[in-house]
């Protein structure tokens, strides 16, 4: 594979100009748009070569990324826009020496800090091709516009307060409006972050109606689980642990707000101990069926399992016949949070069956959606769901989402959902399901759960 290859999935030729002005560019990507420039042919078997060149855009020259042929031909890289990739002659040096290391990427301060100098384009571009291709440093992700994700946590946490207003502190980063975006550029670095985060900024401060925040809410929570700490500065985990905290006032989110501060604010990459001893996981084994249908005291391989982490209590047990039972009780202390997921409907909580791997006849991770009940001022469920061969997990660690929120759900999910809510009967499910949009795919799922019933 050759060294240098484009950054972006669109490119255009340089288009030399008449003496004394700047090139002008050629098509983008030849004429081909759909086409990814990173993918093609050309740039896997010819040496190219990385420079800058000065061309001619909007009626100015603009000094962009470009990569040279054998012949000494040029194309431009271009961004999202069709725009010439802006970079400084500092900055095209910079992306030659770090794509001939590829193997090795540094991540220095001086790197760093070279990298801030840099287009946020070409930040974004550059992490993203790392990130896919090497085993990317983390620190080199703290080139990114941290300030910005700080400032709408900061504001987030601020609306979600009991006085729902944020400080002059959180109304976000000075400047224009485009140097406050969150937009796309910190995917490289952790998923399910900024867009969250922004639609939870905008919608509360805008005091969006309808149904999005606990969608919002728990997509935020699983990002802050999955993601990598290290990828992001200190100070930006620390305003994400404090937000997390703040989510965590509504008792269904509790657990896995918990999960994330936790992550967050510990020592380093990977889970703490404290992070493991706060995880709900029950490991089990399919040996435990043989045990129950025995009928004799339990020994050492106990087949029930009791999960506590406030305020959720769980137990699971495996039955002779074959199943397992997942029994959940979230407790509410009674505090008032400004906003709740379970303002957007009935609520799911998944539950997360996992065969251990190395075990024979291993089958890939499966989830169960437990419907909750409420149960004076909390909530409980009860899910029934087939034992898998040898051993495996029951997690309860992801967030709720409500009902509505299940539309990208598989619909062989929902299926076994259903069945596996084995106290929900039709009637219910109905008086749930009905008034959904139309093309929520629950609606397939319960047509085939009714289609299933015994006559």
């Amino acid at each position: 594979m050759a060294v240098h290859r484009p950054l972006s999935s669109w490119i255009a030729r340089l288009v030399p100009g008449a003496p004394g002005t700047p090139a002008s560019l050629g098509r983008i990507n030849d004429g081909n748009e759909r086409a990814d420039a990173r993918e093609m042919s050309r740039f896997r078997t010819a040496a190219w070569t990385r420079t800058s060149v000065t061309v001619r855009w909007n009626e100015a020259p603009a000094r962009a990324l470009a990569l040279r042929a054998p012949d000494s031909s040029l194309v431009v890289e271009l961004d999202d826009f069709g725009r010439p990739l802006p970079v400084t002659e500092d900055g095209a040096d910079l992306v030659a020496g770090l794509e001939e290391s590829w193997t090795a990427v540094p991540a220095d301060p001086l790197t760093v800090a070279r990298l801030q100098s840099e287009s946020l384009e070409l930040r974004y571009l550059l992490l993203h091709r790392i990130d896919r291709e090497t085993a990317a440093p983390a620190a080199l992700f703290h080139c990114l516009p941290w300030s910005r994700v700080e400032a709408a946590a900061h504001s987030v946490a601020a609306l979600l307060g009991p006085i729902g207003t944020p400080s002059s502190s959180a109304n976000g980063v000075a400047g224009a409006p485009e140097a406050r975006e969150l937009r796309h550029w910190f995917t490289p670095a952790a998923t399910s972050l900024a867009g969250p985060l922004s639609v939870l900024e905008a919608g509360l401060r805008s005091n969006r109606g309808g149904l999005w925040f606990g969608r919002e809410a728990a997509d935020l929570l699983t990002g802050l689980f999955t993601a990598d700490p290290a990828r992001l500065p200190t100070s930006t985990r620390s305003a994400l642990a404090a937000l997390a905290e703040r989510l965590g006032a509504d008792p269904a989110l509790r657990h896995g707000a918990r999960l994330a501060s936790t992550r967050l604010s510990g020592p380093g990459p990977g889970p703490s101990t404290v992070f493991v001893n706060l995880s709900l996981t029950a490991r089990l084994d399919s040996e435990f069926v043989l045990l129950a249908s025995s009928g004799e005291p339990e020994g050492e391989n106990e087949r029930v399992v009791t999960l506590r982490e406030q305020p959720l209590t769980a137990e699971v047990a495996v039955t002779r016949d074959g199943m397992v039972d997942v029994e959940l009780a979230i407790e509410d202390d009674g505090r008032a949070p400004a906003r709740t997921v379970a303002q957007d409907g009935p609520l799911c909580y998944p539950v997360r069956v996992s065969p251990v791997r190395g075990t024979a006849g291993a089958r890939a991770p499966s989830r169960y959606w437990m419907m909750l009940d409420r149960a004076g001022s909390g909530w409980n469920g009860f899910l029934t769901v087939p034992v898998p061969d040898g051993q495996f997990d029951i997690g309860l660690d992801a967030p709720p989402l409500a009902l509505p929120f299940l539309d990208r759900v598989p619909l062989a999910e929902l299926r076994a959902s259903l069945h596996a809510n084995e106290l929900i009967g039709s009637t219910r499910w109905h008086g749930m399901i009905d008034g959904l949009h139309r093309h929520h795919p629950a609606h397939v799922a319960l047509a085939a759960y009714d289609a299933e019933l015994p006559e």
